[in-house]
């Protein structure tokens, strides 16, 4: 067992010098600083051999495809580098971008990436040997990296090429992408500081729990991880045994992006008090809109961009539809950015994606001419944020407009809905639409009697 494991030692060092000795000639000569080393990463499709099932859910996620999805694509060439290269107060913004979304490109690049051509030479997204060789953060916000045969990892006692890290199992470790300030100072991203002061961050709660365990989500509050080998080492007809772990870490990485996250995230239910209407044949109602699931602000992430909404209907037996309104928070005469449509920007920024007069949960950044801005390099302000805090259980009021004396049964039927970001911003950015997702939905059939102050007809 001695010989055949050396044998295989052996020859996934030949493997990875194959790898590196073909990532070596095609790698051009990159813009150095003086302190600036050169990185050099093993292709993550090196790791499949014998992290098949790992790989396979790691190509699909959104962290191998960072760079190369067309909305980061078209955002980072079309928009953030042609300013970059005409202000040198966005190269910041540049460099924060390329960090996060593409760090192996980012390590060996001291200046401005500014064409895909020189993001091809390094293998783009969040890669595997960048994760698994980074130890930590510099003062300055670098990353800290050694990339070499040894691969940092969350499991103790393991053989092959692995070392153990707990590292990888903080939420310190997601914190320096998933948290963002622009040139301005304004922070555009804040889900790791929204964990933070979550109770799943009191608790330590850590992002790992939730995004890498089987499911995407809690499971009545507990985390379920799928148990078994990290890795298969079959070389020919050699095959070494590898040790059984209870905790293994999906590596497709649900969020934002992925339905099966968003679907069930949040929960709705009707709150109905009185069982008439008043006089004037008004009918209130109320909607706890529940986030006790999620370990951070909803929605979370690029806030300049995403948002949810609320909408709610009323119908009778009959079919025929009532008027449901909601009804004010805010002081009157203020703008309210929390209905869709009661803003003036909102009919250039939402469109048609928002039914009117729906709750709507968002945080607002404006430009300098104080017009909402769906770039967080233009923004100057956060005007507005009511997006639901990670634990929050908040209450909306609705009020239905019902014939006088009506009595019967009455069908609320009420959605929360969530969009990565509105029409108009994928117009703009020549890509696709994004597509809602229904995060929650419910339905209640409630029985109304005729109030004893107006005669019914």
């Amino acid at each position: 067992m001695k010989k055949i494991f050396i044998l295989l030692c052996l020859l996934l060092a030949a493997c990875a010098t194959d790898t590196l000795n073909q990532s070596n000639s095609a790698d051009p000569t990159p813009v150095s600083a003086s302190n600036r080393l050169l990185y050099k990463y093993e292709y993550s499709e090196m790791c499949r051999g014998c992290h098949t099932e790992i790989y396979e859910q790691y190509k699909d996620s959104m962290h191998a495809n960072s760079f190369s999805n067309p909305i980061f694509n078209a955002q980072y060439f079309k928009e953030v580098v042609p300013r970059a290269l005409k202000d040198s107060k966005f190269l910041a913004d540049a460099r924060k971008c390329l960090m996060c979304h593409s760090p192996v490109v980012y390590m060996n690049y001291s200046g401005l990436v500014s064409t895909p051509q020189q993001a091809a030479n390094y293998e783009s997204g969040v890669t595997c040997d960048f994760c698994h060789t980074l130890s930590g953060y510099a003062d300055n916000g670098d990353y800290l990296q050694n990339p070499s045969g040894k691969k940092q990892g969350p499991l103790q006692n393991t053989t092959h090429h692995a070392e153990y890290s707990g590292f990888l199992q903080v939420g310190d470790y997601c914190g320096r992408c998933h948290n963002a300030t622009s040139h301005n100072g304004l922070e555009v991203k804040s889900t790791f500081y929204e964990w933070q002061e979550s109770s799943f961050g009191k608790r330590n709660l850590v992002c790992q729990e939730c995004h890498m365990n089987k499911f995407g989500i809690l499971k009545n509050g507990i985390a379920e991880f799928q148990s078994g080998v990290a890795a298969h080492l079959n070389i020919g007809s050699i095959s070494v045994d590898q040790k059984k772990h209870d905790k293994l870490y999906t590596h497709a990485f649900p969020g934002a992006h992925s339905v099966s996250q968003l679907e069930d995230a949040l929960n709705i239910e009707f709150r109905v008090g009185s069982r008439s209407a008043d006089d004037k044949g008004r009918f209130a109602f109320g909607i706890f809109v529940n986030n006790e699931r999620s370990g951070h602000k909803m929605p979370s992430g690029s806030s300049d961009l995403r948002f949810m909404w609320l909408s709610v209907t009323a119908k009778a037996e009959d079919g025929t539809q009532f008027p449901v309104t909601l009804l004010p928070k805010i002081r009157r005469g203020a703008v309210d950015y929390s209905v869709a449509g009661a803003s003036p920007d909102d009919s250039e920024v939402l469109g048609n994606d928002v039914p009117l007069g729906s709750r709507l949960y968002r945080s607002v950044f404006v430009d300098a001419k104080g017009h909402q801005s769906l770039f967080h390099y233009d923004a100057v302000k956060n005007v507005f944020d009511n997006r639901l805090n990670a634990g929050e259980i908040r209450s909306e009021a609705f009020e239905i407009k019902l014939p006088k004396g009506f009595a019967g049964h009455i069908t609320l039927s009420a959605s929360l809905s969530y969009l990565a970001a509105p029409s108009s911003y994928a117009k703009h950015l020549d890509v696709p639409d994004f597509k809602p997702v229904t995060v929650a939905s419910h339905k209640k059939i409630i029985s109304l009697v005729a109030n004893s102050a107006t005669p019914r007809k």
